[in-house]
C-alpha cells in the first residue's frame, strides 16, 4: 500500500493539519474533534493544549495523559487518532480510549485499519494496559475496522458495540 507512517502530534504550525481537521466534524461518527469550527489562531492554542496533555500537564478536571498520533500518506496528514493512557469510568461507558478518524477526503481505501493498528502498537508501546473501544450501532462500517484490526468483541448496550484490544 502507500507510504503510511504515524508521528505524534507536535506544537508545529501545519496548515494541512488545520485544514484536514476542518473537514472532519466535530463529533463525527462519535470521534471528538475539538479543533474543528476553530480560528487558525485558536488552532495554534488548540496545538499548545494537546502538547501540554500529551505529557499530562494542565489537564482539566476528570481528564487523563492524552497522545494524539497523525497518520500521513506520502508526507500528507489523513488521519487523527487519540490515546488516552488510563481508562476512567466514564470513559467505560462513554466509549473507551482509543479513536481515530480518517479524512473524508480519504475514506474507503482501507486506511482506517491500517492505522487503527498502528494505534494499537502505538498504545502497547507506550504501557497503556487496556485499550477500549466502542462504535454506534448505526455504524457498521467502523465495526468492522476494529474486527479487522483485531479487536475482541467484549458486550454491546442499546446503542454501542464494545471492543477490546489485548
Amino acid at each position: 500500500m502507500d507510504n503510511l507512517y504515524v508521528n505524534q502530534l507536535t506544537v508545529e504550525a501545519n496548515k494541512d493539519l488545520y485544514s484536514m481537521l476542518q473537514r472532519i466534524g466535530a463529533c463525527e461518527n462519535e470521534f471528538k474533534n475539538t479543533a474543528h469550527g476553530i480560528s487558525y489562531d485558536e488552532f495554534l492554542l488548540w496545538l499548545k493544549e494537546q502538547d501540554d496533555w500529551s505529557r499530562g500537564e494542565n489537564l482539566p478536571i476528570g481528564y487523563v495523559k492524552q497522545t494524539i498520533l497523525l497518520l500521513y500518506k506520502d508526507k500528507i496528514v489523513i488521519g487523527i487518532g487519540k490515546i488516552r493512557h488510563l481508562l476512567t469510568e466514564e470513559s467505560r461507558k462513554q466509549g473507551g480510549n482509543i479513536g481515530y478518524a480518517i479524512d473524508p477526503l480519504y475514506r474507503g481505501n482501507g486506511y482506517a485499519t491500517i492505522f487503527l493498528k498502528l494505534i494499537i502498537e502505538n498504545a502497547d508501546r507506550m504501557g497503556v494496559a487496556e485499550k477500549l473501544l466502542s462504535v454506534e450501532k448505526y455504524n457498521p462500517a467502523s465495526k468492522r475496522v476494529i474486527e479487522k484490526a483485531g479487536g475482541k468483541y467484549l458486550y454491546e448496550n442499546e446503542e454501542r458495540w464494545f471492543f477490546e484490544f489485548k
